[in-house]
């Protein structure tokens, strides 16, 4: 649970995870009761949004999660919540949104539908540092070079991978045929 607590207190990294928030500024701003507060200017590509809000990140206890307020917008906090589970941790995620009066409100626009793909990315860059994180380069690749960039960017840097990666395979695989060929006659 502490580890789990302590990658969630890079509050920066946790957004920049979103596969589909397209930051545009992140700053630290101080303030004056210590807490960690920030300026974030975005893109949302689920809801086509932008929206510049200042975010808290307050700690849910010793090492229970975080609670992020947000000071504009439809959404109030995202609460990430840790609870021990059988060979790890549980994170919960949970959008709180202000009241909405009617179905015609015009706010409706802004929830946040990339709840669940961004949950998502978090266990799959939690899931790779585990299993690859000794890899020399590996941390590197997955939280500086990949996460300085935009989604859409990201997307198209691991398409050209894994096609390269393809190409080099069957590149592989022509040569040994062709040094096959050539042995036997």
């Amino acid at each position: 649970m502490r580890s789990l607590f302590d990658f969630l207190s890079n509050t920066e990294r946790l957004f920049r995870l979103n596969p589909h928030l397209e930051i545009e500024a992140w700053q630290r701003i101080p303030d004056q009761a210590g807490a960690r507060v920030y300026r974030l200017s975005a893109l949302n590509e689920t809801n086509g949004c932008r929206s510049e809000v200042s975010i808290r990140a307050e700690p849910l206890g010793e090492t229970s999660g975080y609670i992020l307020h947000y000071d504009g917008g439809l959404k109030r906090s995202t609460e990430l919540r840790i609870a021990p589970a059988v060979g790890g941790s549980l994170l919960t995620i949970t959008d709180h949104y202000h009241p909405v009066s009617s179905d015609s409100d015009q706010r409706l626009h802004e929830v946040d539908r990339s709840l669940i793909s961004w949950a998502g990315a978090i266990r799959r860059h939690l899931k790779g540092q585990v299993r690859f994180g000794g890899f020399p380069g590996y941390l590197w690749w997955t939280e500086g070079f990949m996460l300085g960039m935009t989604p859409r960017q990201r997307r198209i840097v691991r398409m050209i991978t894994w096609v390269s990666v393809l190409e080099f395979v069957v590149f592989v695989l022509v040569a040994l045929i062709f040094w096959a060929e050539s042995l036997s006659s």
